[in-house]
């Protein structure tokens, strides 16, 4: 039987959103939110990698397991490796999950499509996007666009992830990346021993780093698009959600 760890990333050090993950959406801090998510998974075990004792002591204070990692870690992917070196079963686990901590009210199916994925598969890593419907998300170079071969319902293999409008097209359909990973744990390895790449650095998307290095990513196809956190309006957003 295939076995996940999900390890949630929380950095308390946001540019746009300071203490991001300690904002408070309807009486729950936005990590507590998403840990709760995760756990309604059939994906096991869950931790949160956090750079700030606040969060580890929040996450333990509600039964949960938290690991503490270097706050100069200079992302995400980087920062749950670090805490995976620190988990006694690790060599129990198949496929990372690498769920992002800015998706408060995930549903947690979305989760288990991209998990899904990649069991059994050629990928190296699987990730999720969402067909865009409103035709501004097109040329907003926050909203992240990946281009796609053999697509189908399914999903399809990613070929480029671009802040700019790919693949070009005047009445052809688009897609938003959504920021969830799930490595095989022997990708994980690899990818963080990875130089930092040239796209990479062009486009400040880290998934880069593993297309030109020839490692493949699938891409699972989501039916809606989560509530990312990024500015105070992300926040305003969440909260009359669950309102």
């Amino acid at each position: 039987m295939n076995k996940y760890l999900t390890i949630i990333p929380a950095r308390l050090a946001s540019t746009r959103l300071p203490n991001k993950p300690l904002s408070d959406i309807c009486g729950k801090k936005m990590i507590e939110r998403v840990y709760e998510q995760s756990l309604k998974t059939n994906l096991g075990e869950t931790y949160i990698a956090c750079d700030s004792l606040e969060v580890k002591n929040l996450i333990e204070n509600i039964g949960g397991k938290a690991i503490m990692t270097d706050p100069n870690l200079p992302s995400g992917t980087d920062r749950i490796y670090q805490a995976l070196q620190q988990i006694e079963n690790k060599d129990d686990f198949d496929y990372i999950v690498n769920l992002q901590g800015d998706l408060p009210i995930i549903d947690p199916k979305i989760i288990e499509k991209t998990a899904n994925l990649i069991a059994d598969s050629i990928f190296d890593i699987t990730t999720i996007a969402v067909k865009i419907n409103d035709q501004k998300d097109i040329s907003d170079p926050n909203i992240v666009k990946v281009a796609m071969a053999n697509l189908s319902d399914i999903g399809g293999k990613a070929l480029y992830f671009s802040r700019s409008a790919i693949p070009y097209s005047k009445d052809g359909d688009f897609y938003e990346h959504i920021g969830i990973y799930v490595y095989k744990k022997s990708s994980l390895e690899k990818f963080v021993q990875l130089p930092v790449s040239n796209l990479e650095k062009l486009e400040k998307l880290e998934q880069l780093r593993a297309l030109e290095n020839n490692m493949s990513i699938g891409v699972a196809l989501a039916d809606s698009k989560p509530i990312s956190i990024d500015t105070e309006s992300d926040l305003e957003k969440a909260k009359k959600f669950l309102n």
